[in-house]
């Protein structure tokens, strides 16, 4: 830790020698001179959907105050400036008299106000730091999502690219900072969403959330504040577009779904509608299934006054999949699933004075998914499986934000949420061959479980932000959290959490980040499947984050962060050693059970950015290391990556953008197969190799046409264009040496390859 702390400081002494901020604004863009009013304390908020990254200062602007300044270079743009509960936001000049404050101030995150000493903006650049008191924290507003070249647009996916995020590519879900998939909420206007992908018996491949619906994405990567919580290893946050016109609407057309969206305004009302279809049961051969899925979001919000502003949103996902990896009749392998997800939630904003705001949510979850396969291949496995779930939730959540001036700053809030969940798990497999030589395993099995857990969720938290000197900002938090429906006595969890800012200039920040993180079994997650019918405890997770960013004249950022994470409590887990893409992976038999006593993570990320006009690039390294202590020995963990690297560029104009992405990293952990001299076979140490090194390179051309009604934006991309072949599954069976006997042969199989797409997107 000596050592982290010493990198820190070095870098704060070299830091601390750059030169200080230009003095002409001419030739900048606007998003940049904002961003360094902001650097300053001042709270200016805006929304890249209005400060975009081409918008440069035009002249220099007649005026001394910042706050003047700020408003001379946005006036040739239609662009101005609100002031509302100390926030001061870019907002069109038409706008000024049509919306609230309580309305756009709520919008700007999803917490009750914006905040007067965090003003949350969206970046337009590729990868960028919000100026928040807590590490760890990157956006991407609409534009970037939809530009980067990423499979089906998906907002979700996105998040792969930041620094400290482990992914295969196949998956929308991510590993953050040596952290398990599941460890990562994901929050759309202000309501934690509840497993909001698609395909999700077979790697959710997409998540439910339509891109061309929301604002962008907030992304914690660790460190986060007080006020989310039950969540150990990061946050993607996001709020649905506000539509600026009477009426706007969108009609899409790709190799990956269909889509409509149509939102506007009408006085103190506004709406917004986005429905997709699932066009891959369209596009791949009938022999390997039909994966149909859709997905229906809306909102409706109604001005009540103009301190209060209630919204309806509902999401609705539907999949009936059908899979299939051996079409030959006699190795059949299939499996389908039935997955109704209905969520639906109440928000009320309100402003009590300029000092005091709240946030209600009530929310209703229903949810179901079947699963049935079976496997018909008399060499290996002959399984089936019946997989019926059910759960019904309710929730509440009262958020309070008051902050009486520009150095005090102080919220506190109460959730609870009841739930009743229903489980009737069946698998049945018999085992031939190499799946009956295995030492020690069974040669068949035969599970069955049923549960039938019900109880609440409940949170209370506080947290007090102070501006300890026009240099420096503190932020202390206490969470506590406790669940019923688990069955266990004395399982409620405090979690404290301290956050520092120091200013060194203008240019320059340094954030320190530290807390405890609880992470409870959600009751979605019993794992019945492999004959587990009771919750475990919640886990925990301490972090400490040293971050570093300066910005410099030419406008590049570079940020700095170390990491540190100690895990304990560790949820026992199931992983397949060798094949963990499996249409029913809980009946191979290179299923085991991992117990750890604790598990570490810790890394070290660097990572830069620039625009310069028309181009932008960025690039990131980061050095890590993640492993479990199982039996007192620390074994790798399955997505451990030693040495990854991000990067990509793009060129836009007012028509064209092209954007590349890149992906390199360690592969991740393996474990070998030994025949023994008695005909059986066992794995080696576990994750004691490694897969080959893992590289992909993505690319995406778009152009927008004009026409008599509305733009017309066609695309075209490609996944892993160089068609790299990378491995990620072992695939082990018997064969004939020379002499006749039993020999092992070792195949591989791979992630996605070259993956094309093109399609259309009418905006009218």
């Amino acid at each position: 830790m000596q050592r982290y702390i010493g990198i820190a400081l070095l870098l704060s002494v070299v830091a601390a020698a750059a030169d200080g901020p230009a003095v002409s604004y001419v030739g900048r863009s606007v998003a940049a001179v904002i961003d360094e009013f902001r650097d300053s304390g001042l709270p200016f908020a805006y929304s890249t959907n209005l400060v975009s990254s081409d918008l440069v200062v035009q002249a220099e602007p007649g005026a001394a105050e910042p706050l003047e300044i700020v408003k001379a270079i946005l006036r040739p743009y239609g662009l101005s400036i609100r002031t509302d509960s100390g926030v001061h936001l870019v907002v069109r000049e038409s706008s000024l008299e049509g919306r609230s404050g309580a309305e756009q101030v709520s919008r700007s995150e999803s917490v009750p106000a914006a905040d007067p000493m965090e003003s949350v903006i969206v970046s337009a650049s590729r990868y960028s730091i919000s100026r928040d008191i807590a590490a760890s924290k990157s956006s991407f507003d609409q534009r970037t999502i939809q530009n980067l070249p990423d499979i089906g647009e998906d907002p979700i996916r996105a998040a792969q690219h930041l620094p400290g995020a482990a992914a295969s590519g196949a998956s929308a879900v991510a590993h953050f900072r040596g952290g398990e998939a599941g460890d990562i909420g994901i929050m759309l206007n202000g309501q934690w969403l509840f497993d909001p992908f698609h395909i999700r018996d077979y790697q959710s491949i997409f998540s439910a959330i339509d891109a061309r619906a929301i604002e962008g994405i907030e992304v914690y990567t660790g460190g986060f504040p007080v006020r989310y919580g039950d969540r150990m290893s990061g946050l993607i946050l996001m709020d649905s577009i506000a539509s600026e016109d009477s009426r706007h609407s969108e009609i899409g057309l790709s190799v990956f779904n269909t889509s409509l969206l149509t939102s506007g305004t009408s006085g103190n009302k506004s709406w917004l509608v986005s429905a997709r279809r699932g066009n891959l049961d369209l596009v791949i051969k009938p022999s390997f299934g039909k994966p149909s899925y859709f997905d229906v979001f809306g909102e409706f919000a109604y001005e009540i006054t103009p301190r209060t502003r209630v919204s309806f949103n509902a999401l609705y996902a539907d999949d009936a999949i059908e899979l299939v990896l051996e079409v030959d009749p006699s190795e059949r392998d299939q499996v389908t699933s039935d997955t109704r997800n209905a969520q639906f939630w109440l928000r009320l904003d309100s402003s009590w004075s300029e000092s005091l705001s709240s946030t209600l949510v009530l929310s209703s979850v229903d949810y179901s998914n079947r699963r049935n396969g079976f496997a018909n291949d008399a060499e290996k496995m002959v399984a089936t499986v019946e997989d019926n779930r059910e759960i019904q939730q309710v929730g509440f959540r009262q958020d309070w934000l008051w902050n009486p001036n520009d150095k005090h700053w102080t919220q506190w809030g109460i959730s609870a949420t009841v739930s009743d969940a229903r489980y009737d798990y069946t698998g049945t497999a018999d085992y031939f061959g190499i799946q009956a030589a295995y030492e020690d395993r069974p040669l068949s099995v035969n599970r069955s479980v049923t549960a039938s857990p019900e109880g609440g969720s409940y949170a209370v938290y506080f947290s007090d932000r102070w501006r300890l000197t026009d240099n420096s900002t503190v932020e202390w938090g206490l969470r506590w959290d406790d669940q019923t429906y688990t069955g266990l006595s004395s399982d409620s969890q405090l979690s404290p959490r301290l956050s520092y800012l120091y200013r060194l200039h203008d240019k320059t920040h340094l954030r320190i980040s530290v807390g405890r993180y609880y992470q409870s079994q959600p009751i979605q997650s019993l794992q019945v499947e492999d004959g587990v019918s009771n919750f475990w405890p919640a886990q925990r997770a301490d972090h400490l984050v040293l971050g570093a960013q300066h910005l410099f004249t030419n406008e590049m950022s570079l940020r700095l962060e170390l990491f540190y994470k100690d895990i304990g409590q560790v949820r026992p887990r199931f992983e397949n050693l060798f094949d963990p893409l499996g249409l029913m992976p809980e009946l191979q038999q290179d299923r085991v059970r991992l117990s750890p006593a604790s598990a570490r993570s810790r890394g070290v990320e660097l990572s830069l950015d620039q625009r310069l006009g028309q181009f932008g690039w960025w690039a990131s390294y980061t050095w890590s290391n993640v492993t479990d202590e199982i039996d007192g020995v620390d074994v790798r963990r399955s997505w451990d990556q030693k040495h990854a690297f991000q990067g990509g560029f793009d060129w836009q104009t007012e028509r064209w953008n092209f954007s590349t992405a890149a992906s390199v990293h360690t592969g991740w952990p393996t474990t070998e197969l030994t025949l023994n001299d008695d005909g059986t076979v066992s794995p080696g140490a576990r994750n004691a190799e490694r897969h080959g090194n893992f590289a992909s390179l993505d690319m995406r051309l778009s152009r927008t046409f004009d026409l008599p009604r509305g733009s017309l934006l066609a695309f075209f991309e490609v996944s892993n264009i160089l068609n790299r072949r990378n491995e990620c599954c072992l695939d082990w069976d018997f064969i004939d040496d020379a002499n006749g006997e039993d020999t092992l042969e070792r195949g591989q199989d791979h992630w996605m390859t070259l993956v094309p797409a093109i399609g259309i997107l009418w905006e009218f």
